[in-house]
């Protein structure tokens, strides 16, 4: 089934190269251009005359609408056509010949979008667009430049998916045990989650559970999951035995096995951690008076490296855009200062270095006066992992077997798992390889 999911990509990508050729061969005569040479001489006339831009996404939330709305605002020449990935799947758009002219995903979308041939370096428009890079915050471009065996920019990240530690303060308060704190290691948090693991007139309390794909595939360790180099699996090593040991020592808590228990629905989770869920939580709280805070996401004790790997939805601009300029140009608009404001203020954290963006962060969210707030901003982007095209795979062995139910049983020590999830991992890779 992977070699003819590969196959068929394969030929889809073939599809839209011929389309690209056909288009070329029209303008045999010409010179050869080199990539950017598309490019406006004058950028900012880019948006002078009516447009259509077809917009592919995968956001159908109100954040979609608010883009919407502000490019409408700005540009009142462009037309937008929004196609949703849930509406029409890449291989059907692909095949369709239907290709966007910009594009936004979360990041674990990136693989699939660089296989159907919708991702191409981005680096020419931004030159000549003269797009200020420098306005990231640390840690983005080296970030992007590692999805790139070249150290192209694929791709522009727009907000940042931060990482904060939730915690009900009602569970806390009813043990009698001191609310978490920031700046805390996860060595800390082990402590406090055993505290307050426990059964009580029928209840099970659990300490501390945390979504396993923001831990592990973007850990704060930087440990990779496929060498680039080799391709295989480089999962059977001693860092990371650490993080298992550590991470995963939390479910050998009394009481705090794993189980799959919603922190702001069955409110008998201490903390928790993983996606942004702070929306729901004030629903909750408004509902059933949930009683919570956050404090920044714990680090491993004697890491230097810091927060998890970047998580961010981005932008990106397929080779066969037919307006790859004004795109381009809508793009930065919703990367300004302008942008990222109006976005801070509904609690979306800003990627751009802006004063003006963090001193609103969250100002119009209801239920969340008094709250914690800036522990979102708090968590800075550790280094990168080098990709590559198989951490899907890798992933998915690593859920299931490194954290599976040998694990929880302890019927396998650590080094086992570990040698067997490597072990896994290789031979579904060259399952697809063949």
């Amino acid at each position: 089934m992977a070699v003819n999911r590969r196959l068929y990509r394969t030929g889809c990508v073939m599809i839209v190269s011929l389309s690209l050729l056909a288009a070329c061969s029209q303008n045999a005569g010409e010179k050869r251009k080199s990539p950017g040479d598309d490019a406006s001489s004058d950028p900012g006339a880019a948006l002078s005359a009516p447009v259509t831009l077809h917009y592919y996404t995968n956001d159908n939330t109100k954040w979609l609408e608010l883009e919407k709305q502000l490019i409408a605002k700005k540009y009142p020449n462009v037309t937008l056509k929004v196609t949703l990935e849930a509406d029409q799947k890449m291989d059907q758009l692909v095949t369709a010949g239907e290709l966007p002219d910009f594009i936004s995903f979360s990041l674990g979308s990136f693989w699939d979008l660089k296989s159907y041939g919708l991702i191409s370096d981005m680096a020419p428009l931004m030159k000549n667009h003269r797009f200020d890079d420098s306005r990231y915050i640390p840690g983005v471009l080296e970030s992007v430049r590692s999805y790139s065996d070249r150290g192209e920019m694929l791709f522009l990240p727009f907000e940042l998916n931060s990482n904060v530690l939730f915690y009900n303060k009602t569970i806390f308060d009813k043990f009698g045990v001191s609310y978490p704190r920031d700046g805390m290691t996860w060595e800390v948090v082990y402590e406090l989650a055993r505290k307050v693991s426990r059964k009580e007139n029928g209840t099970e309390y659990k300490g501390f559970l945390f979504q396993h794909q923001n831990l592990v595939w973007k850990n704060q360790l930087g440990l990779p999951f496929v060498d680039p180099k080799t391709n295989k699996a480089a999962i059977h090593t001693a860092e990371w035995k650490k993080w298992l040991d550590v991470m995963g020592g939390f479910y050998f808590l009394p009481d705090n096995d794993y189980k799959n228990v919603s922190f702001y629905k069955d409110q008998t989770v201490a903390m928790w951690t993983g996606a942004n869920i702070v929306s729901s939580v004030v629903e909750a709280s408004a509902s059933t008076g949930l009683n919570w805070d956050v404090v920044s996401l714990p680090q491993f004790g004697g890491s230097a490296n810091g927060g998890t790997q970047m998580i961010a939805p981005f932008y990106a601009i397929p080779p066969g855009s037919k307006h790859k300029d004004e795109a381009f140009q809508v793009i930065s608009y919703l990367l300004s200062e302008e942008v990222q404001v109006a976005k801070a203020r509904q609690g979306k954290v800003p990627i751009v270095n802006s004063p003006a963006a963090t001193q609103v962060f969250a100002a119009d969210l209801k239920g969340v006066s008094g709250k914690n707030m800036g522990a979102f901003l708090k968590d800075k982007i550790g280094k990168p992992a080098v990709v590559t095209q198989y951490d899907g795979i890798a992933k998915d062995v690593f859920y299931k077997t490194a954290l599976g139910k040998d694990f929880y049983s302890r019927t396998k020590d650590v080094n086992t798992i570990l040698r067997e999830v490597e072990e896994e991992i290789n031979r579904k890779i060259k399952e697809v390889q063949q």
